[in-house]
């Protein structure tokens, strides 16, 4: 008898240990958003991508800011609300979805690349032109490999992994979807460049999209922005 209640309680102890884990380390992974949170996170984007096109701070390599002001909004997205992904997620399935998607993405910027060429002929061509103009602040490996580790991934942990989700928490989720990819677009004003923010406007919604049919599984979506901002910027450029 004595034996087995020693047992029992030893049982009885570890499920207790496992429960606690369990929620504890979901708690650590999925935390309450607060508005003030989320506030303050679009303040401090706005800010960001200010000092990133605006000419009162010349000098200033693109590239290395965008990591910057990427990661520091990936950080407070992740104190904030914990990790929105695990790496158990990076599967071949996933990444053979976000390699799909970015190859989509890219054939509709082609496209809307002719057709702003068409409607808008006289700013349009220039335009897209110091985008790319940006090219030359650093090294194209240099470029590359922020693009492909830092800046998109990081991107979509705050955009798509923080604020849509927290978006369509509050709102729905094609009301916090558009919120979210407007948002997006609305922080690249500044640049005072319309083609800009249309494309910003339209990926946003794209990988907002991406984020809501896969039912909040970031993975593809960082797979999918990772590889297209390569493909466009290093890989294959419109222009």
């Amino acid at each position: 008898m004595d034996n087995h209640c020693k047992i029992r309680v030893n049982q009885s102890l570890y499920e207790t240990i496992a429960i606690f884990g369990h929620s504890n380390m979901k708690s650590m992974t999925h935390k309450k958003v607060e508005s003030w949170q989320v506030t303050a996170a679009i303040a401090a984007a706005a800010v960001f991508w200010f000092f990133l096109f605006s000419p009162v701070v010349p000098g200033l390599n693109f590239w290395f800011v965008l990591s910057i002001a990427a990661g520091t909004l990936a950080a407070w997205a992740i104190w904030c609300g914990g990790v929105p992904f695990e790496l158990k997620q990076f599967q071949l399935k996933a990444i053979g979805i976000g390699a799909v998607a970015a190859v989509m993405l890219y054939v509709i910027f082609v496209l809307g690349d002719l057709f702003s060429g068409l409607l808008f002929p006289s700013f349009a061509p220039d335009q897209v032109g110091s985008v790319y103009a940006m090219k030359k602040m650093s090294n194209p490996v240099l470029i590359s490999l922020m693009l492909l580790f830092v800046s998109s991934p990081c991107e979509e942990i705050f955009w798509r992994g923080f604020l849509q989700k927290w978006a369509m928490n509050q709102w729905g989720n094609i009301p916090g979807w558009l919120a979210a990819s407007a948002c997006y677009a609305a922080v690249h004003i500044v640049s005072g460049n319309f083609i800009l923010v249309m494309a910003a406007w339209i990926a946003g919604l794209f990988w907002g999209l991406m984020y809501l049919w896969l039912k909040e599984n970031l993975v593809p979506v960082i797979i999918s922005h990772s590889l297209w901002t390569f493909g466009i910027f290093i890989l294959a450029p419109v222009m």
